[in-house]
């Protein structure tokens, strides 16, 4: 989903083009990569992991259609088409290795990096809810959470949903369903979408355990190996 705020030609904060999960290289599966159980120890180096973000995620259960015949979608529309709502770490990946001489002599275009940068290596999922059902926050609940990070039990880092794009997840998500017909495409069921950083850090290294932590909803934990 949405990764960072961008601003429009007429001065309109959005967010990011939407990105996509780094996948395993061709013809060769791996649970290191994609949407992968909490508990995992990612190898820091398979995908050149940089940094670790607190986020909220989505499953679609349908794709979102609007109450009446007019667009644009609303958050009420768009939550309609959710399934599940789940606690994340998105572990941020890049295609390049950095220290390679190629990369050194050869640097990356604004464009390559804009698009390296909205890709994920990762994303840990950890505890879920389906939506509506009892005991599931609701958008404002999600909205209100405050989130930390802590790597080997120190707090490295804080922060809240409300520093998403948009100022929530379901707003950012909402902005993608609208975003999406216009390069002809559309949430569907079964999708996963995490909806932009609540909390950041790139203070850990091989072997350090990270708990992303959402107050009363819970925590998401990692390894790198």
């Amino acid at each position: 989903g949405g990764t960072a705020v961008a601003t429009l030609p007429n001065g309109e904060p959005t967010p990011a083009l939407p990105g996509m999960l780094l996948g395993p290289p061709h013809g060769l599966g791996s649970p290191e990569f994609g949407v992968v159980a909490e508990g995992i120890r990612l190898p820091k180096s398979r995908c050149n992991y940089s940094n670790v973000e607190a986020e909220i995620g989505f499953t679609m259960k349908a794709t979102p259609t609007p109450a009446s015949t007019c667009f644009p979608l609303t958050e009420q529309d768009v939550l309609a088409a959710v399934g599940e709502c789940f606690l994340a770490i998105e572990a941020c990946g890049s295609r390049y290795a950095v220290k390679s001489p190629s990369f050194v002599a050869d640097p990356l275009t604004p464009l390559e990096k804009s698009a390296d940068s909205q890709s994920a290596g990762a994303v840990v999922r950890g505890r879920s809810w389906r939506m509506g059902c009892a005991g599931s926050p609701t958008a404002e609940d999600l909205a209100a959470l405050d989130t930390s990070i802590s790597v080997n039990g120190a707090q490295v880092a804080t922060g809240g949903a409300s520093l998403v794009p948009l100022g929530s997840p379901l707003a950012s998500l909402t902005w993608l369903a609208n975003h999406l017909p216009s390069r002809g495409q559309c949430l569907r069921a079964g999708e996963t979408v995490i909806t932009g950083a609540c909390s950041k850090t790139k203070a850990f290294a091989v072997g350090d355990t990270i708990v992303a932590n959402f107050g009363d909803l819970g925590t998401v934990e990692l390894t790198f190996s």
